[in-house]
């Protein structure tokens, strides 16, 4: 299952605008593609670097094409890293409105 090039420089772009220039030596927002699932993640500098420790990173949402629907689907992880399907079970043909949500996160579920 292919993602479509427009589809990732979509959440490619929506990355970028999501932390300031200034804080992204200490913040960045990232995307991680696999079969058909993007995987956006938080990821953090070290709080000691003195210590060596590298960035963390963070899982906060999931979007996964159903290719026998061609349609996305939007999923949330819970502390134990289990993928759950968003609240009001949202389908999309593009990651765009799916983005829209994570952003305005309603519920609380992504950013917290």
């Amino acid at each position: 299952m292919e993602v479509a090039d427009e589809h990732r420089a979509l959440v490619r772009q929506w990355c970028a605008r999501r932390v300031p220039e200034g804080q992204r030596d200490q913040v960045r927002i990232s995307y991680t593609e696999r079969a058909g699932r993007i995987t956006i993640s938080a990821r953090r500098a070290p709080v000691f670097p003195e210590l060596g420790t590298g960035w963390t990173t963070e899982p906060i949402a999931q979007l996964r094409l159903v290719s026998d629907e061609e349609r996305w689907i939007l999923l949330w992880p819970d502390s134990s890293g289990r993928w759950h399907r968003y609240p009001d079970e949202t389908k999309a043909s593009s990651p765009a409105p799916l983005l829209d949500i994570v952003d305005a996160d309603p519920t609380g579920i992504f950013w917290g």
